[in-house]
């Protein structure tokens, strides 16, 4: 997804109506009225799904208050750890062991049900019911081959939609823990230079990654568009000789190694590194845990108002995406540029492209619908604002399912639901031999 630069907290829609105006059809002409009721259906769609999004982002919202309330406790983290720097003997490492453990818990304070926000998860017989399909058919039944890689899309964009928040908190604490290591093992002496040099070095791994998701980002569709024009460039020097093309290889795989050595260092490595920390200093448990938990806590304080604060920016930004790059430029403003008369159509391999392009206005549409909106808080303080799958209607079997047309009283045909998203009928005008698309109120 590519987001926009620079827009506004707020948007208002003008009040106009996106939707195709009633088309007459004459009878026989099949291929028209499918097209006819497809657009219009997918108009009628996407302005009830920009009134949801725009509901959605307000109820979310509504809970800012909450993160201007979380001052007071970020003036008392600051001061108990300048406390603690001053009057306690082994506070450097004890920053050190804290921050790693945060490092690791934190996905799981994320669950700490605290009667904030609720994910957008199913029931557990859903999710049974989901695993078992997978497990039978070696995929996700319920999609089709293009939306199974939307759904992969999603999975990947979500994870570096979310890591990009906790880039200024873990960022923050790991260029202390760089400060505190190389004061304690090459200045104060308080640990071996080797441990010094490892915690170093991890600290860097984890700011190293957390920044280059917040410079690259790699959700956006530029990134993508950067990995094609290094795909045609690579083609273009394989062409020009094998030397251009092995310089070519041999660049694309040592940025391919790097980034998963950092990427690995950061994911996968603190544990083992926090393991090798505690053997190397000798940390004994027992009252050792007091003052770690009250730096913990403090870390948490930190981290968790800096996620908050960056995760609402960019709960905007993807949610003004939604709504005015995909919705609104890339789907109505395009519906409304369609020939609505059958006479602005001059061949029916026109009709053929048109239905084509519906297509992608459709698969777009249902694509960015897999984006949900959720927020979770501590005890109603520190809300964080997160991007994430939907899986309800992921597993929706219904969705995209076709029905037979069948008739209803007053004349009226129901459209199949693979025809329509929602909302719209094909009604036979009484005493006519014609159709008039409107909308199903």
């Amino acid at each position: 997804m590519e987001l926009p630069p620079d827009l506004p907290g707020e948007c208002i829609y003008p009040r106009a109506d996106y939707c195709l105006p009633h088309i007459v059809l004459q009878e026989g002409d099949a291929a028209f009225a499918r097209y006819a009721r497809e657009a219009g259906a997918l108009a009628r769609d996407v302005k009830d799904e920009i009134a949801r999004e725009e509901q959605r982002q307000s109820s979310l919202l509504a809970c800012d208050d909450r993160l201007h309330a979380t001052g007071l406790f970020i003036l008392v983290a600051v001061l108990a750890n300048l406390f603690f720097l001053l009057f306690l003997p082994r506070y450097m490492l004890y920053w050190i062991v804290s921050s790693f453990i945060l490092y690791m818990v934190n996905p799981f304070i994320l669950m700490i049900p605290t009667g904030g926000g609720k994910m957008a998860l199913p029931d557990g017989k859903a999710i049974r019911e989901f695993l078992r399909s997978i497990r039978g058919t070696g995929g996700v039944p319920f999609l089709m081959a293009g939306d199974m890689r939307a759904f992969g899309k999603v999975l990947w964009d979500t994870f570096f939609i979310n890591c990009q928040p906790l880039a200024a908190g873990f960022g923050l604490i790991f260029g202390i823990d760089v400060l505190f290591a190389l004061f304690s093992g090459y200045v104060a002496g308080f640990f071996e230079p080797g441990t010094a040099a490892l915690i170093t070095l991890q600290s860097l791994a984890i700011i190293l990654f957390y920044t280059g998701v917040w410079y690259v980002k790699p959700y956006t569709t530029s990134f993508f568009l950067s990995l094609d024009v290094m795909r045609v460039s690579m083609q273009e020097k394989v062409r020009a000789g094998w030397r251009a093309a092995m310089r070519a290889v041999l660049l694309v795989t040592a940025l391919g190694a790097a980034s998963g050595v950092l990427a690995i260092s950061a994911m996968l490595l603190p544990g083992m590194t926090l393991s090798t920390f505690l053997a190397s200093v000798d940390l004994a448990l027992g009252w050792s845990l007091l003052p770690i938990a009250a730096i913990f806590t403090s870390q948490v304080v930190i981290a968790r108002y800096l996620q908050g604060a960056y995760s609402r920016e960019l709960l905007l930004q993807v949610g003004d995406y939604k709504k005015f790059h995909v919705w609104r430029e890339g789907i109505l403003n395009q519906l409304a540029t369609l020939p609505k008369t059958l006479e602005e159509i001059p061949t029916p391999g026109h009709l053929v492209d048109l239905m084509v392009e519906l297509k992608r206005m459709q698969s777009d549409y249902r694509r960015m619908k897999l984006y949900t909106s959720e927020y979770h808080d501590l005890f109603g303080f520190f809300p964080v604002y997160l991007v994430l799958p939907d899986i309800r209607l992921i597993l929706d079997r219904s969705r995209d399912v076709p029905r037979e047309s069948a008739p209803e009283p007053g004349g009226q045909v129901r459209t199949e639901s693979a025809d329509r998203a929602i909302g719209y009928e094909c009604q036979q005008s009484a005493g006519t031999h014609q159709y008039i698309i409107s909308p199903d109120v």
